[in-house]
């Protein structure tokens, strides 16, 4: 298995992140036992760690078109769930019905990232499984 460079690309950083955007839609999938994984702060800001970053909000990352629209999807869906539910405690959160209503669309984006498959994290490649080697210009 090839090593991962010490100073990675921009494309190899960008599959990476959408790598991690997949393992986050995993604990968002999995509805109250998610925010039960990774408590109430970490499942606000695990996605948004990753989601709002330049090259997603442009269209220029590892996301297809598809990824990238139901990604920034649950985002506004975190969004509106952070702000009806302020100053909440885990057991509210859960009580609110909101993991349940965000977990469905979890799992169709989930299955929508698996139609690619997942990115190597140790070189470049043009689509999952899909070595990347530049033209010879």
């Amino acid at each position: 298995m090839p090593t991962a460079p010490e100073d990675p690309s921009a494309r190899l950083i960008e599959q990476r992140v959408r790598n991690r955007i997949y393992d986050i839609l995993e604990i968002l999938a999995d509805c109250d036992n998610g925010v039960d994984l990774v408590g109430i702060s970490g499942y606000f800001n695990l996605f948004e760690d990753f989601v709002h970053r330049p090259s997603i909000e442009a269209g220029t990352s590892a996301l297809s078109r598809d990824e990238r629209a139901v990604v920034l999807e649950i985002a506004d869906f975190l969004e509106a769930a952070c702000a009806a539910t302020p100053d909440f405690t885990k057991a509210e959160f859960v009580e609110s019905g909101w993991p349940r209503q965000i977990a469905p669309r979890a799992r169709d984006a989930r299955l929508l990232f698996l139609q690619r498959g997942l990115f190597s994290e140790a070189f470049e490649e043009a689509e999952p499984g899909q070595r990347f080697v530049p033209s010879a210009s």
